[in-house]
């Protein structure tokens, strides 16, 4: 089930810095070479330091520099309009736990400084705020024209770059203190529970890695290139508890379209197809009051069975929201008869769904999400035993067209076997917008 979206997605937003990129060819290690020998020479003229690194501190340098540069040449060959965004919090980069790579220390802005000095010109920084505020802007980074400069004479592809399975695939996410606070990334004692939740990511990343999965260009195409070795996964469990959340993060394929994943996508060699619940949220909740639901399509209100699109919003918002709605949500007013109050849409599901009627607005969604990402967990190593390659996005998957039948038996019967109801699954084959 889908937490409602309530803000505006449609403008480029800049992506986190990957600390894990590192250089895989002999054409990639001499761009880095080149840039480690730059910064260095930068450092000795101009007198910023006063003796050389030597041993753990010189190869932690180089790895900086690497990671730095690989990460912006992968985001200029994916052609992305945005930018990285990184961090120069003293805060962050001293801190220790699992998920520190060891390219994050006090040295980390200096080396960016270094690259991005004009004398250089490898990358272009923009320096943020240096406060907490909202609307705060980051520290963002973009490839420099000597970084353009030498990606275009050695010829760099995707296949020059690697991504270091060291990655923590099991994160834990802090509870957010109000809708505009950002939840951080938090540390965990490892027990039985999440030991297993690891063994099963890197089972799954590992037979996502030696899958045959490619994506279609053309040659005058100019939209971004996806890198189709970036297959690894992560599973994200939310507000301080390994009860809440769990979806999986991760893949190049959840970041197309569902145009393009029809359109350019293929799987051992074939076409897609998708294989998506239906009304996967509510018929969780009923499997969760012990009840069988009486309607075909539950989101089908009397009074509003026109507006189902709007019903689905409003749904969801009243299973993750703990109070009642006051107002109409963003982006949800269009899809209503003008005049309508959200108490009589709110009110109409209600009196539509009595046997859950309890679990409105008590927060459940969130649990609801966790159980929705063990039943895709299930479904990935399940199809893995079968030998079947399945690419998930959210609640849906992705496999070779050969293998709908098998992957369809598999979903349903997992669903069935977590929630105490049959699932309900919808093929496609072909994009509908």
């Amino acid at each position: 089930m889908n937490e409602p979206a309530t803000t505006d997605t449609s403008k480029a937003v800049d992506t986190p810095f990957s600390p894990w990129r590192f250089a895989r060819t002999e054409a990639s290690k001499a761009l880095i070479t080149e840039g480690i020998a730059d910064v260095e020479r930068y450092e000795e003229h101009g007198k910023l330091r006063t003796r050389r690194r030597k041993g753990h501190d010189q190869e932690t340098f180089e790895l900086t520099v690497e990671s730095i540069l690989c990460d912006l040449m992968h985001h200029a060959l994916y052609r992305r309009p945005d930018a990285i965004y990184v961090t120069r919090s003293h805060s962050v980069l001293g801190g220790r736990n699992r998920y520190r790579p060891r390219v994050y220390g006090k040295t980390f802005p200096d080396v960016l400084d270094r690259l991005a000095a004009p004398e250089l010109g490898w990358i272009v920084q923009e320096i943020g705020d240096s406060d907490w505020r909202q609307d705060a802007r980051r520290t963002s980074i973009r490839p420099g024209p000597k970084l353009f400069a030498r990606l275009d004479t050695g010829g760099i592809t995707f296949a020059d770059l690697g991504l270091a399975c060291v990655a923590e695939p099991i994160i834990l996410k802090s509870e957010k203190a109000d809708f505009w606070d950002e939840a951080q990334v938090i540390d965990y004692h490892d027990t039985e529970e999440t030991r297993l939740f690891r063994r099963e990511m890197r089972d799954i990343n590992d037979w996502l890695r030696s899958a045959e999965i490619d994506y279609g260009t053309y040659k005058t195409d100019g939209s971004p290139v996806p890198d189709t070795s970036d297959r690894d996964l992560r599973r994200i469990f939310t507000r301080g508890r390994f009860e809440s959340g769990g979806r999986l993060f991760g893949g190049f394929w959840q970041g197309m379209s569902k145009e393009s994943r029809f359109d350019r996508l293929v799987i051992d060699g074939e076409a897609i197809v998708e294989l998506d619940y239906a009304q996967m949220g509510p018929r969780q909740l009923y499997g969760m009051a012990g009840a069988v639901p009486a309607a075909s399509d539950l989101y089908a209100i009397p009074g509003f069975e026109e507006h189902r699109k709007g019903i689905k919003v409003v749904f969801s918002s009243m299973v993750f929201r703990e109070t009642p709605m006051r107002k109409m949500l963003r982006g949800s007013v269009g899809n209503f008869p003008k005049g309508t109050h959200i108490s009589e849409i709110t009110e109409a599901i209600i009196r539509h769904h009595p046997a859950i009627a309890h679990l409105f607005f008590t927060g459940v969604g969130h649990h609801v999400q966790r159980q929705e990402s063990q039943i895709m967990v299930d479904i990935l190593l399940s199809l893995k035993s079968h030998g079947i390659v399945a690419l998930p996005v959210h609640d849906a998957i992705l496999v070779a067209s050969s293998n709908a039948i098998v992957a369809k038996q598999v979903m349903g019967d997992v669903f069935s076997h977590h929630v105490g109801l049959p699932g309900l699954v919808d093929v496609s084959s072909t994009y509908v917008g």
